[in-house]
């Protein structure tokens, strides 16, 4: 448990929308099997798959272990920034973090996902865990976790999105894996880099050689995150940038005409 010498926060007053205003509910007890075990899950972190993250509801800060932080892309490491933010263990152990680095986290699966930037304070000590979400991750994505029943929800805009505790060996949860997709190919020689989007196309030319087309595909499939691929992926968008709307009048019904 690791808390940051730091105010704290409270949440910005904003209009919720309706997905976000959904109720969150947990099975009975009565069926399932009670779980004391702590909830540990996986996500995507600027297009990496990690493991070993470690849900802390007690947690101050939102913490990234220098062992997981040092497998992340040099793309990634560039973007971390000296801090100052002293921390505090539970033995009231002061010690300080090596930076801050604000990451793009994408927990679940299309459909049920959401995606929002955190900032971690990477920190250099023996851990057992890659990843710790304390409370200011679980504001942002409005997750509740229990601990009983080894399981996250969240609200998403297709529904609410539930993550299921892992299970897996303490060893394991220091490994994270670049996500590898295979784009699709198109008979018209377009492609759909993102398999989860294959209506989303980009067309290379046919005067590119093809040892040239193929290093493009790979780089275009190890950079998904580049790209927004759907209205959820563009945080920090106002809303009303990114929505259109007809300017009718609500109360007055379609009409439909023949031709």
């Amino acid at each position: 448990m690791i808390h940051s010498w730091q105010a704290g926060q409270r949440r910005k007053a904003e209009t919720l929308e309706d997905w976000k205003q959904e109720m969150i509910a947990f099975p009975s007890m009565f069926n399932t099997n009670p779980s004391d075990a702590p909830v540990v899950i996986e996500a995507r972190i600027e297009n990496c798959v990690v493991g070993g993250i470690y849900t802390d509801t007690g947690a101050g800060a939102d913490i990234m272990y220098e062992h997981c932080f040092i497998q992340l892309p040099d793309r990634v490491k560039e973007k971390l920034k000296d801090t100052f933010v002293p921390l505090a263990s539970y033995a009231n152990d002061p010690s300080w973090s090596e930076g801050s680095v604000v990451l793009e986290v994408v927990l679940g699966k299309t459909p049920f996902k959401r995606t929002a930037p955190i900032e971690f304070l990477v920190v250099k000590a023996n851990s057992q865990y890659n990843v710790i979400l304390g409370r200011s991750a679980m504001m942002a994505f409005g997750a509740v976790t229990s601990t009983v029943h080894g399981m996250m929800k969240f609200s998403t805009p297709t529904g609410i999105a539930t993550l299921y505790a892992e299970r897996r060996r303490p060893i394991e949860c220091v490994q994270i894996n670049r996500k590898a997709v295979n784009p699709i190919i198109h008979e018209d020689g377009s492609i759909s880099p993102n398999p989860e989007f294959p209506d989303q196309k980009i067309i290379i030319g046919n005067t590119i050689a093809k040892e040239t087309k193929e290093k493009l595909y790979k780089i275009l499939a190890t950079n998904l995150d580049v790209f927004a691929w759907q209205d959820s992926d563009m945080t920090g968008v106002p809303r009303h940038v990114a929505e259109h709307k007809l300017g009718v009048n609500p109360n007055i019904p379609p009409v439909c005409q023949k031709m």
